[in-house]
């Protein structure tokens, strides 16, 4: 909303709600009629935000009153319209409120519609043959810009399209003729006479309107000033305003004058619109004469004007343009000093009305230039009130040109007891610059009983001329003013102009220069700073830095001390390992040799058994045999021949048996070296092999002898024969089992090694998870170092250095650790290899 920090926006249901910028708070909603569905789609809002127009997909246009949140009317436009595409207001140069919008249809017709008399004022644009797309209006409503459909644009002038709209009101106040028998005067108070005129009957304009300048002027007299509802309107019938319009456009086509490109620096206000405003119509000053661009003065005079007028610049232009023309005719005589007859005509009322006064301000050697000149200037803005200034000029405007001085003598004269306690320089011009307690009813009183009484010679009717109002269709040439002066002030304006940007320039070179050297000596600053701190720092570090070695030589200390007492535990835990193997090694060889021992045993009982059952059989059947001598020869040389190959077969179980106890004796003075272990399972192996071997050439011997009396008693008893294969073959399953049960016991010897020598791998891994842990712990302190000695890289380099050596030796560790750790799963994984294979090796003989 325009003038305000409310932020409206529209939802699917064509709801309207507004919100407060800064709180975001929902301030008011705006609600369509019940029942209504008009999709809106665009939205526009008057110059002052006091109405609110959407639309969207119907020829609807709703339009809201904000002032009383309430739907105010709703414009139905022509059938041909479906949807409206487009809202904008159209800005106006006698109309602030912008009552005028546009509303562009889908049939690319731009319709200009009032809101006063909700009405078609104009159109743009033709369906036929260009469809406008979208529109653009200036922001001072000069020109119209159209977009069409085919990417064309088409510019158009507003003012040529609503002359009939830019005409100036038709004035309110008229003269009327009343019978000089009709008038009756009386006294009546004040108020009672502004109340019953102005503010009972709201009609009393029509009464204003029909009254000529001469009853106005009998109205200010009576009621002191004109009523505040009509004076703009009161003042323009007064000063015959023409209102030249395209002259006006000429002067503001200009543009802004350079004269007062820079006006918000030398008069600074705090209203940008004010300011622009001021800025626009000096500017036009300055375009219509030249003396203007050099007047001190101008923006002080015409700033009260521009600020009563600021909502129509042309009203504000035509009133200054006519208070110079008159009332400040005789101001530029003396360019640029003041106006020296204008000031010795006031001293003079002054004097001829209140001598004492003048008395005083000559004994304080006060001249004129200071107690009058800057009421004159500003036109007593500076010492009243906004409303005791728009009395005074009701005053000024409605007498004389000369009425003016006369109203700055009656100041003085009110002023009288407060000047009378001055006595310096500074505190007449205090006075005079600043408000004071001078009541406006009055100073006119005083101004009026002055005017009255002055004789002929010293009234300024003498040398000021009567009012005169400015011309019709163009302003009037202002040239009272010393031409060579003002020319030569302009020059010199320019010169000095020239040499100011020439000294703007010259001092940003010198300023940037001087940032240069700034810059250079802080960076020089900054330069010396940072090495005395890069010095201090060093310092610093180069303490930390022995400290940090201190620490860690004593670290390094530790770190032996630890490294010592792990390979002390090493040693320890290797050392315990080796003594449990090899005692688990000798339990195992002891066992096995028992067992070995007591299966020899058993063989050597069973042998005796088997040969003692064999001799008693043979016995018997020699007795059978005694019969068949002859047939015995034969055999007997076969049985010769067969009791050698016997003997030779003891003989060479006898020595296999004699090494073997020797071997026995050879492992068992050497179970104490390192290699006990393996020697004794090959002896074992060996000493199981050598029995199964002789068992079996005993079996054997035994078996060929068994067959040589089978082939001789085959005929005698065949059912010996079969008993003796079925003993044979019993013999034979049970040296089976024999073998199998040796197997098993041997396979579960091989377990159990495995198990100690898994045993072993865990011992090893804990005591690699023991290193790891130190090599943690080693870690974590140099990680503490590393947060201490953060910032030193000398003192980072080194402790680097000597981290690499820590961990070159940790890796040594750890890779010695490895070694012996591979070493002892190697000799392990032989030993089962080698147990494996006699085992495979000694089943296979045995099932041969």
């Amino acid at each position: 909303m325009p003038g305000s920090n409310v932020l409206l926006t529209c939802f699917r249901d064509d709801s309207i709600v507004a919100w407060d910028c800064e709180t975001l708070e929902n301030v008011f909603n705006l609600y369509k009629q019940p029942g209504e569905q008009p999709a809106f789609t665009t939205f526009c809002s008057t110059g002052n935000g006091e109405y609110f127009i959407a639309g969207g997909r119907s020829r609807y246009l709703h339009v809201w009153k904000t002032s009383t949140k309430k739907l105010n009317h709703i414009v139905q436009l022509p059938d041909k319209v479906k949807s409206v595409k487009q809202l904008t207001p159209l800005p106006q140069l006698f109309d602030q409120n912008n009552t005028v919008f546009g509303a562009l249809s889908q049939d690319g017709v731009m319709r200009f519609v009032s809101l006063n008399t909700y009405k078609i004022v104009f159109t743009v644009g033709d369906a036929t043959s260009s469809i406008i797309s979208q529109v653009a209006v200036s922001p001072t409503g000069k020109h119209l810009v159209a977009v069409l459909s085919d990417g064309s644009l088409q510019l158009y002038n507003i003012r040529s399209l609503t002359r009939h709209l830019n005409t100036p009101p038709v004035p309110l106040v008229k003269a009327v003729t009343v019978p000089q028998t009709d008038i009756q005067l009386r006294h009546v108070p004040d108020e009672t006479r502004k109340r019953r005129c102005f503010n009972e009957n709201p009609n009393n304009l029509a009464q204003i309107t029909n009254l000529d300048i001469k009853k106005l002027k009998k109205i200010l007299r009576g009621f002191g000033e004109y009523p505040e509802k009509y004076r703009h309107f009161i003042w323009r019938l007064m000063l015959k305003l023409p209102e030249n319009n395209e002259a006006y456009g000429v002067l503001l086509d200009k543009g802004v004058h350079p004269a007062f490109a820079e006006l918000h620096k030398t008069c600074p206000v705090k209203s940008p619109k004010l300011q622009r405003c001021l800025q626009r119509v000096l500017s036009c000053l300055g375009h219509w004469s030249s003396i203007f661009t050099i007047t001190d003065f101008l923006p002080m005079l015409a700033f009260p004007f521009v600020k009563m007028f600021q909502n129509n610049h042309l009203v504000a232009f035509e009133v200054i343009a006519t208070f110079i023309l008159n009332w400040c005719q005789l101001w530029f005589e003396y360019f640029p000093h003041p106006p020296v007859n204008i000031l010795t005509s006031i001293e003079n009322i002054l004097n001829f009305h209140d001598p004492k006064v003048v008395k005083h301000l000559i004994a304080n050697q006060i001249s004129p230039k200071i107690y009058c000149w800057p009421l004159l200037y500003t036109a007593f803005s500076e010492v009243l009130t906004a409303n005791e200034w728009m009395i005074l000029i009701d005053h000024v405007i409605s007498n004389h040109p000369g009425f003016l001085l006369c109203i700055c003598a009656a100041y003085i004269t009110c002023s009288r007891q407060a000047l009378f306690t001055c006595v310096h320089r500074k505190d007449f011009e205090y006075y005079i610059h600043n408000r004071n307690r001078v009541s406006i009813k009055t100073l006119m009183s005083t101004a009026y009983n002055i005017w009255s009484s002055l004789p002929d010679d010293i009234s300024p009717k003498g040398i000021i001329s009567p009012f005169s109002s400015i011309s019709s269709g163009d302003y009037p040439v202002f040239n009272k003013y010393p031409e060579k002066v003002v020319e030569y002030q302009l020059k010199e304006r320019e010169r000095i102009h020239a040499e100011e940007m020439e000294y703007i320039k010259q001092r940003q070179m010198a300023e940037e220069i001087r940032g240069h050297t700034v810059r250079l000596q802080q960076q020089e600053e900054t330069w010396k700073r940072e090495q005395e701190m890069l010095t201090d720092a060093e310092r610093q570090r180069r303490q930390l830095l022995l400290e940090e070695e201190n620490k860690l030589t004593e670290q390094r200390l530790r770190l032996q001390a630890m490294k010592r007492e792990l390979r002390l535990r090493e040693v320890e835990v290797l050392d315990a390992a080796r003594t449990n193997f090899i005692a688990n090694a000798e339990t195992d060889h002891k066992d096995r040799l028992l067992q070995l021992e007591r299966e020899i045993k058993r063989k050597a009982v069973l042998r005796e058994t088997e040969t003692k059952a064999a001799v008693e059989e043979v016995a018997l059947k020699e007795l059978e045999i005694a019969t068949q001598q002859g047939l015995l020869e034969q055999e007997l040389q076969r049985e010769r021949y067969t009791a050698k190959r016997r003997q030779d077969a003891a003989e060479l179980a006898e020595h296999d048996l004699e090494n073997l106890r020797r071997q026995k004796y050879v492992l068992n003075d050497s179970v104490e070296g390192d290699g006990a272990t393996i020697r004794l399972q090959d002896a074992q192996h060996d000493l199981a092999r050598s029995a199964v071997k002789s068992q079996t050439l005993r079996h054997m011997s035994d078996y060929e002898r068994a067959r040589h009396l089978n082939a001789i008693y085959t005929e005698m008893s065949l059912n010996n024969i079969r008993n003796k294969e079925a003993s044979e073959k019993t013999e034979k399953e049970n040296l089976e089992t024999v073998i199998r049960e040796k197997t098993k016991d041997i396979y579960e010897d091989i377990l159990e090694q495995k198990k100690a020598i898994e045993d072993q791998k865990a011992e090893t891994l804990a005591t690699q998870q023991r290193v790891e842990g130190l090599y943690q712990e080693i870690k974590n302190m140099r990680v503490a170092d590393n947060k201490e000695n953060e910032g030193h890289q000398e003192n980072k380099i080194e402790f680097l250095r000597r981290r690499h050596t820590l961990d070159r030796e940790q890796g040594e560790l750890l890779r010695s650790v490895r070694n012996l750790r591979t070493k002892l799963a190697n000799d392990a994984l032989s030993e089962l290899k080698d147990s494996s294979k006699s085992v495979l090796s000694h089943g296979d003989s045995t099932v041969s």
